[in-house]
């Protein structure tokens, strides 16, 4: 009986210890042109901090641990860059998007 309370104990708190990794990617490109846009920064959605910026040819990455390994896998991240239109968007875990921003034309 000692035996198995302490197998279960041992597996409880390896499963709760654990973390979960989450990881997405994707590309930031102009909605007209189609050509990538740099220099875009990524906050989460419940964060306020910067968590990353496009590199020269649009690209991202994140990858973060979560705190349980069955936990919550979407990601809410909020796209801008100056003189484009900001967009939010959702990532399940292990996702790539094409993301599209629009430019803001100046009315004259």
């Amino acid at each position: 009986m000692y035996f198995k309370f302490l197998i279960l104990s041992a597996l409880f708190f390896l499963l709760v210890s654990c973390d979960g990794f989450q990881e997405i990617e994707g590309v930031v490109v102009d909605s007209e042109t189609k050509q990538p846009i740099s220099n875009v920064e990524l906050v989460q959605i419940n964060g306020e901090k910067i968590i990353n910026k496009t590199d020269d040819n649009g690209y991202f990455n994140i990858g973060q641990i979560k705190g349980f390994a069955f936990g919550d896998k979407e990601m809410t991240v909020v796209f801008s860059r100056e003189n484009y239109t900001s967009d939010t968007i959702t990532f399940i875990n292990n996702e790539s998007k094409l993301i599209k921003l629009e430019k803001i034309v100046e009315k004259q």
